[in-house]
């Protein structure tokens, strides 16, 4: 009987050894704290891929050091309070000129191995917690610092590139104080503007646009007419210089004459008609 009863102990002691450990997946790095007594928070402990038991004393937090991927969107697909059933995660801001304006934004970042416990120690959260509230505010405040000085045209078109890099340029720093490596902050898809402006925009283009064609048109008439231009000065220069030579050589023309004639004398003779010398055309023998 004493020998069962050990062998329930220990069966029963091994099922709480078991349900009390915790694994650390490959690609990450646990950080294990005390969470009662004079260590509590203090005491903290990282640990590499493995099952660790973790008793009802303490706690573990896992950190990934791969590359993490998160987007905060106008419709991420959670739930909440709104009739659609959709939550809007979008960032807003605003222009120089007081414009707001929505956009998703995503962002990139690890945590290196050795860096996690002071990431902890600095949030007291896990990385989803850190993630959520902490990176997102930091993107946040560097983009209303960022916009601040932009134009809703320029954050809309060919200014977006230049928001962005300043923006992520100013998350880096202040993650990397913390800790956390900033790999890349972006925007994703169209940012979205109020309707007024959307069509001050569009019509803008549309002018320029029309602007352009009638530019290139412009220039293929200038082309065109500088082409006439041309022909007309050549045939001019052409006729000045036959006339030229017509008038230091009169012969010329009685040769032109004669090479093109038909061997028919004309039926009227006038003034006007090309003197013929017929001595000049009677066959030699």
């Amino acid at each position: 009987m004493l020998k069962r009863l050990w062998m329930i102990v220990g069966i029963i002691a091994m099922g709480i050894f078991a349900t009390g450990c915790s694994p650390v997946p490959a690609g990450n790095v646990g950080v294990k704290i005390d969470k009662y007594g004079d260590e509590r928070g203090v005491n903290v402990t990282v640990l590499g891929p493995g099952r660790y038991w973790i008793g009802p004393n303490t706690d573990l937090f896992l950190f990934p050091t791969f590359t993490q991927s998160f987007v905060w969107s106008s419709d991420n697909g959670n739930t909440n309070d709104k009739a659609d059933g959709r939550s809007d995660e979008s960032f807003a801001f605003q222009t120089v000129e007081g414009l707001s304006v929505k956009t998703d934004l995503g962002i990139s970042y690890f945590i290196k191995s050795e860096n996690a416990p002071a990431v902890f120690q600095k949030y007291r959260r896990g990385v989803d917690e850190i993630t959520q509230v902490y990176l997102r505010a930091m993107i946040r405040d560097s983009l209303n610092l960022a916009a601040s000085s932009v134009t809703v045209e320029d954050a809309y078109g060919a200014g977006k590139a230049e928001l962005q890099k300043k923006v992520e340029e100013d998350v880096r720093k202040r993650a990397e104080a913390v800790g956390i490596t900033i790999e890349s902050v972006y925007f994703v898809g169209q940012m979205k503007l109020p309707e007024a402006v959307y069509k001050t925009i569009n019509n803008k283009i549309a002018a320029t646009q029309i602007a352009q064609q009638k530019e290139n048109e412009l220039r293929a008439a200038n082309a065109d007419a500088a082409k006439a231009i041309a022909l007309a000065k050549g045939e001019a220069e052409s006729a000045r210089i036959r006339g030229e030579a017509l008038k230091a050589n009169p012969q010329v023309l009685t040769q032109l004459a004669i090479e093109k004639w038909n061997g028919v004398l004309p039926q009227v003779v006038g003034e006007a008609t090309p003197f013929v010398n017929l001595q000049n055309l009677t066959p030699t023998k």
